[in-house]
Parts: structure tokens; C-alpha cells; sequence
């Protein structure tokens, strides 16, 4: 007998009531310049599967502390196969050096920070050396973007949203271009004149400011294990040329389960969503948790409001929130027993993977998975609540998961099992797939307890003062522009309305 095992409760901001509502005083303004801000969240750019080497970064890399010149190494993920041959094997090491970087500093200088990355070769396992002929295409679930020209270019800190809730509640005027600099802006501004604070009361409202309010970290830093892609040019890349793999084949009663069973996900009102089952597992639960913290993902925290606060500031300040709850979503009618997720330095994207138990299939307990990847997030104005964008090809993260546990040695060879999916339910739920399910047999392992602990650039002292001149540049740079258009939009209207 097979059966299913309802879980704990887990939820994402996107599963807010939709009720919730911002103060009255945000209007549609605010609305359409929020809405535009998290666009830059959303990844810009996308890659042909069969140009594109994964990597590993084996080296910490920075924008403060590493200079021009300085080497890094990344090992390969999975072998890159190009007409059917294998050309950079897993395993390989790739070399490579810093060829720019730009540090923000104190921010006199530099809102941005900027680092190129330039790749030199790769060794197989055997030694063999192969130039390596690509750049830069992506940092895996990074706030950072990688530019066109392969570059990373950093994020402009003082662009987050409460500073512009902050900023946008207070008509222009000359003093407004000292209000950045006491760290009075908006709406602390209104509250400080109407309760006749004073210049003590301009310090506590500073304070409280910088307290409540984490200000982004505006620099690059990468430590070992950050995931990255590299696009090479098929036509001159040099390497091995052996044969590729093939997956074996699944267990009878596991493949005939996965062909038979409903394969799709859906939230609790019936909707379906772009999760199917395409990850099966072998193995017990104790096996299935240290594999995957071994692999270096997380379980998700349940939805609480403790949770939900803490996914706010993570959002609001561009930080990583690496246990942020998912929303409820149903198999069979039944939550999911265990959550697991990965992501780097930003809670907007991330990497995730719901799971179901089974029961026992050929002597060995099965478990289902429904693998998808958040590529960006926004924040409604109006529902008061995150969204999430979800990579529609959903075979990639079947892959990623893959890839990443078999990376960790806690899976044998994976197996594929092939799925006849109906056209019309694939389209429903947006979700671009070859319908084939992993299954991966699960073994014993342990994850590294010693993580690699980041330096942190600078002091309280010097981030304090680098917030302050960051905030007063994008006031100045930005923000001002707003304000006096805003102010000539109103005066024109309120002139052309009169007699």
C-alpha cells in the first residue's frame, strides 16, 4: 500500500491575505515606483542550455578585498556534452583571475561595485590543461546582475524601498537637500515637525531610523561554494571528447508509480500552479535531510509572523533569508512533509524543492519531489505581500537538484524515468517540460559543519558613515528629480483648473 503523510504547514508572503493594505497616505505614485524598483530583481538575461558550463567557486571572491590580478579557481558541476560528446568533464578545475574590481568604500566615489572575472583555463581530473574560451554569464541566485560585457555590477544600496517611503511624503523645498544628511526623510520628517521634537529628538529619530532599518551591504563578496555559469563558444572550445553517461533505469514499482500517479501540484483552492512531481527519492527521511544540507540547502521555516517580518527585512535591506517559509501548496490534497531550498545572497531568488512521502515501494521508502527555481520577486503595494517569478523550464531545476546532491556524494548514479504528459495539462500550469522524472537513491552522508565565515568590509563606524553619504547622493541624484516634477505637475494642474 502506498500512502501519504500530511505534513507541517508552510507558507511564503505570497500566501498573505490579500486584505492587508499599506497606510493610506501610500498612493498610486508610490505604487508604480515600487513596482518599477523590483523589476531590476527579475534576472535580465538568458542562456542557451548547450553554450553554458556550471561552476563552483572554490575561492572567496570580493569587491574589497580582492585586487586585479588576484587568481581564483571554481570546479565544474556537470560535465558540459557539446554533439553528444563530453568536452569539459565534472570534476575539472577552472583557473581564472580578477581582471577589474571596483569597491564602493565610503561611497564618495562609488555607489557601485564592480567586479570582472576573467577565465583562463581548465584541468581535467587526469591534468590535462584546455584554455577555456567564455565569460561570465551568471552568479546563481545573486541580488547582483551580470552584465552583457560579463561583468558583475553591484547593487545601488540606497535604492531600496523604504527609502522611498521615506522619501516621497513631503513637498519640494530648498531644505530638502539637507534632509538625507540628519536622516530625516518623508515621513520621519512629518512626524518629527508635528510632535515639535527638536534637535534631540532629530538624533532619536536618526537613531531609530538606522536601527529599524538594515541599510543593503553595497558590496560583492562570493565565498566558496557561490554557483556560477560560464558561456563558452562552442565553435573554438577545446577539451575532452568522451562519450556522455546514460541514466539507467529506474526501479519497476518506482517507474510504474511515477507514470501511473497524478503528477501535478496545486494550491488549496484546486488552481494549479507550474510544480509537478519530477524528482523522486530512495531512502529514509534521515538520509534524505543530510543530503541535502550536505548539498547545502536549507529547510524551510514554517509561515509564522516572526517569519514573515523576517522576510520582509530581508527583501527591504537586499539580504539572503536562507530558511524563508514557501507558500502552501497541495499533492493530493496532502502539505508537504519537508522544504528544502538554497539561495545566496538575496531572499528573491532561490532554489526549492517540496516533498512528499510515499510509502514503501520495492522494499525502499519512496519520496516526491517538486522541484522549481524563483528567479525574482516583487512586492505588492496593494495585497501587502511578496510574488515570486518561477523559472517556467522546471526541467533545469529537476537538474539542479540532481546535480547538486550527486556533487555532495550523497546519491548513486541518478535514473530517469519517462512520462507521457497531457499537452493541455503542461500549458495550464505554464510550465515548459520533456515530462521525464529523477529518481535518485539516497546514501549516507554528512554536511560540512565548519561553513566559510566571510569577512565583513570596514566597521560599525565606517558603514554608518558610508550610509549617510550613499543616502544623500541618491536623495540628491534621484530623489530630487521626483520631487520637483512632482511639484510642476501639481502647480500646472492646479493653474490650468483655475478660471
Amino acid at each position: 500500500m502506498f500512502r501519504l503523510c500530511e505534513g507541517k504547514s508552510r507558507v511564503t508572503p505570497e500566501a498573505w491575505p490579500k486584505s492587508m493594505s499599506l497606510l493610506p497616505i501610500l498612493n498610486k505614485r508610490l505604487i508604480v515606483i515600487l513596482l518599477g524598483f523590483s523589476a531590476f530583481l527579475l534576472p535580465q538575461t538568458s542562456y542557451s542550455a548547450n553554450t553554458e558550463v556550471q561552476l563552483r567557486l572554490t575561492t572567496p571572491l570580493t569587491s574589497f578585498n580582492s585586487k586585479v590580478g588576484d587568481s581564483f579557481e571554481c570546479v565544474v558541476l556537470s560535465p558540459w556534452v557539446y554533439n553528444e560528446r563530453v568536452v569539459i568533464p565534472e570534476g575539472a578545475t577552472v583557473r581564472g583571475h580578477v581582471g577589474k574590481v571596483t569597491s564602493v568604500g565610503l561611497g564618495i566615489r562609488h555607489e557601485r561595485a564592480r567586479l570582472d572575472l576573467v577565465f583562463d583555463n581548465f584541468v581535467t581530473e587526469d591534468g590535462q590543461t584546455y584554455p577555456i574560451r567564455g565569460r561570465l554569464a551568471s552568479i546563481d541566485n545573486s541580488r547582483e546582475q551580470v552584465t552583457s560585457q560579463g561583468y558583475v555590477r553591484g547593487v545601488l544600496a540606497a535604492k531600496q524601498p523604504n527609502e522611498l517611503i521615506f522619501g516621497v511624503w513631503h513637498s519640494p523645498s530648498v531644505t530638502m537637500l539637507s534632509r538625507t544628511l540628519i536622516g530625516l526623510t518623508g515621513l520621519s520628517h512629518q512626524i518629527w515637525s508635528a510632535l515639535s521634537l527638536g534637535p534631540a529628538g532629530a538624533g532619536g529619530m536618526l537613531a531609530l531610523r538606522l536601527a529599524i532599518f538594515r541599510f543593503p551591504e553595497p558590496e560583492i563578496a562570493y565565498a566558496p561554494g557561490t554557483d556560477m555559469r560560464i558561456e563558452v563558444n562552442p565553435a573554438v572550445q577545446d577539451g575532452v571528447a568522451e562519450i556522455p553517461a546514460v541514466p539507467l533505469a529506474a526501479p519497476d514499482g518506482v517507474s510504474q508509480w511515477l507514470r501511473q500517479e497524478p503528477f501535478g501540484i496545486d494550491r488549496r483552492d484546486g488552481r494549479p500552479v507550474a510544480d509537478i512531481v519530477n524528482v523522486a527519492f530512495l531512502g529514509s527521511r534521515e538520509q534524505l535531510t543530510h543530503a541535502f544540507a550536505a548539498a547545502g540547502w536549507s529547510q524551510a521555516d514554517p509561515r509564522t509572523r516572526k517569519t514573515v517580518s523576517q522576510a520582509y527585512s530581508a527583501f527591504n535591506s537586499m539580504r539572503a533569508y536562507a530558511a524563508a517559509p514557501v507558500s502552501n501548496l497541495l499533492y493530493k490534497g496532502m502539505l508537504p512533509e519537508l522544504v528544502f531550498e538554497k539561495s545566496l545572497n538575496t531572499i528573491t531568488k532561490r532554489h526549492h524543492i517540496r516533498v512528499w512521502y510515499a510509502g514503501v515501494v520495492d522494499g525502499q521508502e519512496l519520496w516526491l519531489g517538486a522541484a522549481t527555481h524563483d528567479t525574482g520577486a516583487s512586492f505588492s503595494v496593494r495585497s501587502f505581500r511578496f510574488t515570486h517569478k518561477v523559472d517556467a523550464n522546471i526541467d533545469d531545476e529537476r537538474d539542479k537538484v540532481k546535480t547538486d546532491l550527486r556533487f555532495a556524494g550523497c546519491v548513486e548514479p541518478d535514473m530517469r524515468v519517462d512520462r507521457q504528459l497531457e499537452p493541455s495539462q503542461i500549458a495550464e500550469r505554464g510550465t515548459i517540460t520533456d515530462g521525464a522524472a529523477t529518481v535518485l537513491s539516497l546514501k549516507d552522508c554528512q554536511a560540512n559543519d565548519t561553513p566559510f565565515v566571510m569577512p565583513k568590509p570596514g566597521n560599525m563606524t565606517t558603514r554608518m558613515v558610508r550610509r549617510m553619504i550613499l543616502e544623500a547622493r541618491n536623495h540628491i541624484v534621484r530623489e530630487n528629480p521626483y520631487y520637483w516634477t512632482f511639484e510642476f505637475v501639481k502647480r500646472s494642474r492646479k493653474r490650468s483648473s483655475q478660471p
